[in-house]
């Protein structure tokens, strides 16, 4: 059985959770930085950890809809860059759905991102937009 207080803070994520998916979608396209890929790429690994446990406090508090880094064509330079490890595919950018109130919002949440304020993302690039409703999505049920 769970005690109370856990069942409480449940109770409440769910809650939260329920009223997030009330709000508008929104999309973030944020290209990193092309002048000098490996070394964007070496910005971006160095502070990797510090960007996902970020995205998994968003993804709690229902934030964060959906998340990944993108990969650039085949021919681009960092398929064969040799500081790439072995282990991990190419990178060149992001694409995030959120769930906020507004475009400023989002705007506010990327400019706290290690990936932004690491110029890991090319700040003049980035793409933030608001996905149309569906029939139904978003009234009370």
């Amino acid at each position: 059985m769970i005690p109370t207080l856990s069942r409480l803070k449940l109770a409440t994520r769910a809650m939260t959770m329920t009223n997030k998916k009330q709000l508008p979608l929104f999309y973030a396209i944020c290209p990193d930085y092309d002048t000098n890929p490996s070394e964007t790429l070496q910005r971006r690994l160095k502070v990797r950890p510090e960007h996902w446990r970020r995205a998994e406090e968003d993804k709690k508090e229902g934030v964060l809809e959906f998340g990944r880094g993108t990969v650039p064509p085949p021919s681009h330079p960092l398929h064969s860059d040799p500081n790439l490890p072995s282990n991990l595919q190419a990178m060149n950018g992001s694409i995030m759905f959120f769930r906020f109130k507004s475009t400023s919002e989002v705007w506010n949440r990327l400019k706290e991102d290690v990936y932004y304020t690491g110029d890991v993302w090319d700040k003049d690039k980035i793409q933030v937009g608001e996905f149309i409703k569906l029939p139904g999505e978003g009234e009370e049920a």
